[in-house]
């Protein structure tokens, strides 16, 4: 006897539960904190590229699913450590001699780190008022989604990262972290996302 096609529901939970295998409860790569999605309440949030299709790999890319401005906000709470918001141009990578990109990171009280990447222009230090040193509560507004530097398009850039050295975590054009990235989890089903997926952004529960 065949077996009936499994429907695209119960398809989409399977790959959910495989890219999640392994991953829970702090095992090697995966990230300690479990954040909230960085978008603001009620927000369908779409997964372009996850952990294993993002290059490099353990970082995020995720865009909001609606035709409009979509506000990105704290995924947990913590001190915004660096914010960048004067650039405006998208970039390409391949030509691109640095990127610049608008960025924020925000250190949380368990050591890890998180970056929102390719905010608009002003955003974060105008509309949102973002300053270095602020102590801010997760789901804080932080800036609006964009596509300044060298992003594929409108979206956000979201990594978790462990820096080396706490006086010297960052470089500073782009950005980019001097330490380890961890698998970014979160409290959706499954807790780590896969590409393809949509998810509604919302508060964790405590």
């Amino acid at each position: 006897m065949k077996t009936p096609p499994l429907g695209a529901g119960l398809l989409a939970l399977l790959v959910t539960l495989t890219g999640c295998a392994g991953l829970r409860g702090g095992v090697d790569g995966a990230s300690a904190g479990v954040y909230r999605l960085p978008y603001e309440d009620g927000t369908r949030v779409r997964v372009t590229r996850d952990h294993r299709t993002h290059q490099p790999p353990d970082r995020l890319d995720l865009v909001g699913a609606e035709a409009r401005t979509h506000r990105i906000v704290a995924a947990a709470r913590g001190i915004v450590r660096y914010v960048v918001d004067e650039f405006s141009v998208r970039q390409d990578s391949r030509t691109a001699r640095t990127c610049d990109n608008n960025y924020i990171w925000v250190e949380h009280p368990n050591g890890e780190w998180t970056k929102y990447s390719h905010v608009r222009q002003d955003s974060a230090r105008g509309r949102a008022r973002l300053q270095p040193g602020e102590m801010i509560e997760a789901g804080r507004y932080l800036g609006d989604e964009g596509e300044v530097g060298c992003a594929s398009g409108r979206h956000l850039h979201f990594e978790v990262a462990v820096p080396r050295d706490r006086g010297d975590p960052i470089v500073r054009a782009g950005g980019f972290i001097k330490g380890r990235n961890l698998v970014p989890r979160f409290c959706v089903p499954g807790e780590v996302l896969v590409a393809g997926t949509v998810h509604v952004a919302g508060p964790c529960e405590e």
